[in-house]
């Protein structure tokens, strides 16, 4: 090789280390691994600079592993598909008379995949799940999680009042049984207070998708499903309601592979659940508000980033954080834990660090 080249070549790698060493610096501080330091930040898509998509997507590509990935996807789509476990509630009444709910396949030809009915959900690259533990507390995240494609939640948490931590987007909630119950009653109330924070609740997120993670074949279930679409509807919002062909609780066998002998067989909580059903439709997911612990570098994290509510022993949630653990040191997710540094702090300083190599590039050469 010329000595020329040579210089090109050395030059060139030596500003490519000083810029990474650069974006490292300014990415996500207190992280639980030192591993876990070097991590995307999404640039916030409504500022008036951006950075260009193509470039964020190579930004992602030094952070998740595409292989393993595919590896995880071959197990969760076992179990979970958008097309049966996001159906449009409007489809309700096909669904149950072409289709049989416990095989996903159409009652007069039993080995065809049942394709009478929709779902709002599409493909995305970037998916944001948003757990509700208290970690996200003063945690900044908020213009980072609404950066991404596709913003994901549980049981409907408020969002308004937190959104400097939690975000103010949700494209879809996933609602468990309980909280199905909760916000039916709280529509069918005589208490006004609670009769007002449900339709709020409920048009917080304009466009949202909101879909339980039970079978509404039994009709208690969904009589209380149809209270909450016709409220909806009455109040002209645009929330869209959903359905899923089978319980979540039904996909045990999920998490009895993932978990492995870490397992004790009980069934996964709303936001596990959330995550294996999002990696069936997204390429790139960051997980954010999953952290079990009461306290957080020597400082209390409550349960529920919005209530005084105790902590659960209902579900594996320690052994669901290894394996959350485990996925993202394998680059199969992130785990944001901790702070979140400002998205547009983290835009102007990848940007400034690729006008200096675009600079620096040239003269080198």
């Amino acid at each position: 090789m010329p000595p020329s080249n040579i210089t090109a070549f050395c030059g060139l790698g030596l500003i490519t280390t000083v810029a990474l060493l650069f974006v490292y610096d300014m990415l996500p501080t207190d992280p639980l691994k030192i591993g876990r330091r070097l991590k995307l930040i999404m640039p916030d898509r409504r500022s008036q600079t951006i950075v260009p998509d193509r470039r964020v997507m190579a930004i992602m590509e030094v952070y998740f592993n595409k292989q393993n990935i595919r590896n995880i996807q071959k197990i969760t789509k076992r179990y979970f598909h958008s097309k049966k476990d996001v159906i449009y509630f409007s489809d309700f009444k096909t669904f149950m008379k072409k289709c049989d709910h416990r095989t996903f396949t159409l009652r007069e030809s039993p080995k065809k995949t049942c394709n009478v009915v929709r779902t709002p959900i599409k493909h995305y690259r970037t998916c944001a799940v948003v757990g509700n533990g208290g970690i996200l507390l003063h945690s900044s995240c908020g213009a980072e999680i609404d950066a991404h494609e596709f913003v994901i939640r549980s049981n409907l948490p408020p969002v308004h009042d937190y959104r400097r931590d939690v975000g103010s987007r949700t494209d879809l909630t996933i609602i468990n049984g309980k909280r199905l119950t909760q916000i039916s009653d709280a529509l069918q109330s005589d208490d006004s207070r609670r009769l007002k924070n449900a339709l709020a609740l409920l048009g917080e997120a304009p466009g949202m998708i909101l879909s339980p993670s039970i079978q509404l074949t039994e009709h208690d279930l969904l009589q209380k499903m149809k209270v909450i679409d016709t409220a909806i509807k009455d109040n002209k919002m645009s929330t869209i309601t959903a359905f899923p062909s089978s319980s979540f609780k039904d996909y045990k066998g999920l998490y009895l592979e993932l978990l492995g002998k870490m397992s004790r067989g009980t069934f996964a909580s709303t936001g596990l659940n959330t995550f294996a059903l999002a990696s069936t439709f997204c390429d790139k997911i960051s997980m954010y508000g999953f952290y079990p612990a009461s306290s957080y570098q020597d400082k209390p994290v409550p349960y529920h980033y919005y209530d005084k509510h105790g902590h659960s022993e209902s579900h594996e949630l320690f052994k669901e954080n290894e394996l959350l653990e485990q996925l993202d040191d394998q680059r199969v997710i992130r785990l944001v834990v901790g702070k979140c540094k400002d998205v547009r702090t983290i835009q102007s300083a990848l940007e400034g660090v690729w006008s200096r190599l675009q600079k620096l590039g040239k003269l080198v050469i």
